[in-house]
């Protein structure tokens, strides 16, 4: 996705929120870094409990880490093996799939063995990982192997636990080419890396419809989507952990704690159990935050800090916004429907701010120097008006393409204005006239996912003020230094906290880009 840039060096960051979470699998091909001799950890089999959408169901799974032997030398493999149930299996062959691929979205729970047993860890997420074309079985399980390479998973030096969390796994197949006479249109569905099909060239296209495809099966395909989506998290009481890494002051990446015998307490302080073995009740949820509120009763209810800057290039400065509470609804996500290739996933998140029960993001007081020269500042209160809608688009084959659009109405308001140090008395009511309204974009998972955060930018235009003054006219001076066209905002979000089951609470304020 093509980006603007900032059109100055002092302008700022953002962000919002989506899905990732983590799992676990045996070692396998395909994920392992290149070059050198491999040490291989994994956790025990796993079970994980998903939502479907229209229902739900269990997955097995494992997963694993591959490190090369000397530490700096490469990425970090990650492999999930994750074995559908024979039912799922069916499911998928009745809605016409001959075989699936797909993208398996992930995070690991990175913590500090340091740290208190009852701390859960961070979310860290994992680059996306991939699901290769899988003929269904024609009966039985199917076990579906993702693998990919990450950098790093740990902070600075120190020892920590690497456990699974939640994950979302999307599969997609082609659907059987369009019969002339079933009313349904005609010619194939185009490929991804064919002309005209909004994608790149790559190797995971799923191959045609094989004979297993058609017939009833043809005609179940046609009347849903080609797609299905798991929203997985792992059953309560279970070891999750899949190893312990000691990272040098160097940054190297080493096994941790004593060979071959893993932090025993697991990722929830508890003792370890044997492949999935419950070990005993779940940690204790950690405090949520009084803003932070389930406004939507949609699939997922997270809350994290938002905040940012926004460029004000009349008096070539920029205004610093305080993070504060943005509460996201997510739905389930699932085939685009718009008219998107089949391979394309959508999710449309709502979000509403919150500051001391208000829908707001904290009032921020911002000094700065006007022209270069000339002392100002002013608090600034935005205050949402209306919806706001977080927009996801993602790719459920290579190259795993995405992108993001958050759409928000705001209310400006100034209070405590000072300009060329001398007092102005603006009044309760000193706003834009009008409410400026905002688009910003992110690559996806690049720059920002809602369950991640990362940073949204984008451009806004502030209307001229009205309300300002007590005794004299102030609108033609606010308004003069302040309104204007195309002011580059760029806004950063932290990680979630999840509101209904207290996981990775408090959220974290994130630091602002700049």
């Amino acid at each position: 996705m093509g980006r603007r840039g900032s059109r100055s060096a002092y302008v700022v960051g953002a962000g919002v929120v989506m899905l990732a979470c983590a799992v676990g699998a045996q070692a396998a091909s395909g994920g392992q870094p290149s070059g050198g001799t491999q040490q291989e950890f994994s956790s025990g089999e796993l079970l994980y409990h998903c939502d479907t959408g229209d229902g739900s169901s269990e997955l097995r799974v494992r997963f694993a880490l591959s490190l090369p032997e000397a530490a700096s030398d490469g990425m970090i493999g990650v492999t999930v093996n994750a074995t559908l149930g024979e039912q799922v299996v069916a499911d998928l062959a009745a809605e016409g799939a001959p075989e699936v691929t797909g993208v398996l979205s992930a995070t690991t729970l990175v913590k500090d063995t340091a740290a208190d047993d009852d701390e859960q860890g961070t979310p860290v997420l994992l680059p996306d990982l991939s699901v290769p074309s899988t003929p269904l079985p024609s009966e039985g399980a199917l076990t579906l192997t993702a693998t990919g390479e990450a950098a790093e998973l740990t902070g600075g030096p120190g020892e920590y636990s690497v456990s699974a969390g939640r994950f979302s796994l999307l599969l997609g197949w082609q659907p059987p080419p369009s019969d002339p006479g079933d009313g349904a249109g005609g010619g194939d569905t185009p490929d991804p890396g064919e002309p005209g099909a909004g994608g790149e060239p790559n190797s995971e296209t799923p191959p045609a419809s094989t004979e297993n495809g058609g017939g009833g099966a043809a005609a179940a395909a046609r009347r849903s989507p080609p797609a299905r989506a798991f929203d997985c998290e792992p059953a309560s009481g279970q070891n999750t952990l899949i190893t312990v890494l000691s990272v040098a002051g160097d940054g190297s990446t080493e096994p941790g704690g004593e060979p071959g015998k893993p932090d025993p307490r697991g990722s929830s302080g508890e003792r370890s159990g044997e492949d999935g073995e419950r070990i005993g009740a779940s940690a204790q949820p950690k405090d949520v935050p009084q803003d932070c509120i389930d406004f939507a009763g949609l699939n997922n209810a997270w809350c994290a800090y938002l905040g940012g800057y926004t460029n004000i290039d009349r008096m070539g400065a920029a205004a610093r916004i305080e993070p504060g509470i943005v509460n996201l609804g997510l739905p389930f996500i699932g085939p685009c429907n718009d008219g998107s290739e089949w391979y394309w996933f959508c999710q449309t998140a709502v979000a509403e701010l919150r500051h001391d029960g208000k829908k707001q993001l904290p009032p921020t007081k911002n000094s700065f120097h006007a022209f270069g020269f000339m002392p100002n500042a002013a608090t600034i209160e935005l205050t949402q008006v209306g919806d706001m809608r977080i927009d996801v688009r993602t790719q459920v084959v290579a190259p795993y393409d995405g992108s993001v659009v958050a759409h928000a109405t705001l209310s400006v308001r100034l209070d405590d204005v000072t300009v060329n140090g001398v007092e102005l008395d603006v009044g309760p009511d000193c706003r834009t006239q009008e409410p400026i309204t905002v688009a910003l974009t992110a690559d996806y998972p690049g720059d920002y996912t809602p369950a991640t955060g990362g940073f949204l930018d984008g451009y806004t235009d502030i209307p001229p003020f009205s309300g300002c003054g007590v005794g004299e006219d102030l609108d033609p001076l606010l308004t003069g230094l302040i309104s204007g066209k195309d002011n580059y905002v760029k806004m950063t979000q932290g990680r979630i906290c999840d509101i209904r089951t207290g996981q990775y609470c408090p959220p974290v304020p994130p630091e602002l880009q700049r």
